[in-house]
């Protein structure tokens, strides 16, 4: 996990995660929020950049939020990602909305075999 200081916070990479599955009930969480027992106040995550990479999945959209299923908030998205394809998001296209939850991702539609890796870079505060 790389992270970097800046003035309106720490900027932290989250892992690189493999989705195999479709659909809001499957969303997976590409960034865990911190969860220490010590820790004073609350911190907050804003999207900074969103990387996909679609490995043989198809023509796809990708939405990024909190929760699973109904539960599902959106965050960010749906970004389109072309078969066999990278696709960087920069800040400029990102909402510039915060969040107090783990980051979850879900693709609309996988080719059988198929999976995407989504890796997002935040902002955190607090």
């Amino acid at each position: 996990m790389d992270i970097v200081t800046t003035k309106e916070g720490v900027l932290v990479t989250g892992p690189v995660t493999n989705i195999a599955v479709a659909t809001a009930a499957n969303a997976a969480v590409v960034f865990q929020a911190s969860n220490w027992a010590q820790q004073v106040g609350t911190k907050s995550y804003r999207l900074v950049k969103i990387t996909i990479k679609n490995n043989a999945a198809g023509p796809l959209d990708v939405n990024i939020g909190n929760g699973v299923g109904v539960a599902f908030i959106s965050l960010a998205g749906p970004y389109f990602s072309a078969n066999g394809m990278d696709r960087q998001v920069p800040e400029i296209e990102i909402p510039m909305l915060e969040t107090f939850a783990d980051i979850t991702a879900w693709p609309t539609v996988l080719l059988a075999g198929g999976s995407i890796d989504v890796q997002v870079e935040l902002l955190e505060r607090g």
